[in-house]
């Protein structure tokens, strides 16, 4: 029977010990995620006309054809967001039912960060296409940021490709936080040239695509920023090849690793 006891008997905590647990559960971090925007399917059916109403309450001069509609995930109905490519800015707006009409309710212009690149000779914006990620990532408690996209595009007989990278700067701020990372990439080459090779060949290009993925880590002191964890994941599909030989390779980096990040063959 003192066998018995003795194996069943619990261990036993002291109260100091008990706190501590106490208090590291309570800390226990919860980690923030991007918010994402979701495009609007279909904008003419709201106003036929949103494009022109919408870039008149944007900084000009302002390119109708270069803006897009969004909303809010767990936003009201009424509630919008436009991004512009030109200017480079996201607003946030209300479509008011009854009046017909769209109300200006927040701008966030990323022109000043565009002009102060501009002043950079290196960086090449010439063939470089500059825009905004849809979404919004947690820079601090309280605090976002956007992506500037810098893309650039190539063309091939039958294919092309397409490499972007991101400068994160935060809604009302003129400098990035994080800057030139890997954002996205894709790319086709054609490897077929004969009609018996389009007919017998599994697959006629080869294809590659890849997109950065990011986790959001405790900040190394209370208010501060958080840790941005980097993950690149990319997708080969080499020619003559079924579908099912596809594959992806998953790569952890850094800010000062970028090169590591195959970004589909493209410039690093």
């Amino acid at each position: 029977m003192a066998t018995i006891a003795a194996m069943n008997k619990l261990p036993a905590f002291c109260p100091a010990t008990l706190a501590l647990a106490t208090l590291l559960a309570g800390h226990a971090f919860a980690a923030p995620s991007a918010q994402l925007l979701d495009a609007v399917k279909k904008p003419q059916a709201i106003d036929p006309e949103w494009r022109t109403r919408l870039c008149a309450l944007l900084p000009q001069p302002c390119d109708p054809q270069e803006l897009g509609l969004y909303r809010m995930r767990g936003a009201s109905a009424s509630d919008f967001a436009v991004l512009s490519a030109e200017p480079l800015a996201m607003a946030r707006v209300r479509r008011d039912k009854d009046a017909k009409a769209w109300q200006l309710e927040r701008l966030h212009d990323f022109s000043a960060y565009v002009a102060s690149m501009k002043k950079d000779a290196s960086a090449g914006l010439s063939d470089t296409r500059l825009s905004l990620a849809p979404a919004l990532y947690p820079v601090a408690e309280g605090q976002w940021a956007m992506a500037v996209l810098q893309t650039v595009s190539e063309m091939y007989s039958g294919g092309g490709a397409s490499f972007s990278k991101a400068d994160f700067v935060p809604l009302d701020g003129t400098s990035a936080v994080h800057e030139g990372i890997p954002f996205s990439c894709s790319k086709m080459i054609r490897a077929c040239f004969s009609e018996k090779e389009y007919k017998n060949s599994k697959h006629c290009h080869d294809e590659s695509s890849g997109s950065l993925r990011i986790a959001y880590e405790e900040p190394g002191r209370p208010g501060g920023p958080y840790s941005w964890q980097y993950t690149w994941l990319q997708s080969e599909w080499p020619s003559d090849t079924p579908a099912s030989g596809a594959t992806t390779t998953r790569l952890h980096f850094t800010a000062r690793t970028t090169e590591r990040v195959g970004f589909c063959g493209g410039p690093q």
